[in-house]
């Protein structure tokens, strides 16, 4: 299935060339012209630059070497506190520290 430019953009792209400071009037250009303007050539190259980051794989990773690195040597143990973690997370997904305040612990 061979995809569109409409099918990657929205009502709500435009959120983030507004977000980013991005200029936008390249956009109602003919795409295949848009290399030769300006505008696309600056929000491009903006767009290069950005670092991509994953925070959910690397909060997970950072996760993991804690939890290794604690003085748990059973097996067992380690995927049960695993398992605890990930039900916590399930019931609490924004459980940043000042959202829990409210949070109870599930015995």
């Amino acid at each position: 299935m061979e995809k569109k430019f409409e099918d990657f953009a929205s009502e709500k792209s435009m959120t983030l060339f507004e977000l980013m400071e991005l200029p936008s009037a390249f956009l109602s250009v003919d795409p295949d012209l848009w290399e030769e303007q300006e505008d696309y050539q600056q929000a491009a190259e903006t767009v290069r630059a950005m670092s991509v980051v994953n925070d959910h794989a690397e909060r997970g990773v950072a996760l993991a070497q804690e939890l290794i690195g604690l003085n748990t040597k059973d097996e067992s143990q380690l995927q049960f506190l695993l398992q605890v973690v990930q039900q916590h997370r399930k019931a609490y997904p924004d459980s940043k520290k000042r959202h829990c305040q409210d949070c109870e612990l599930v015995n």
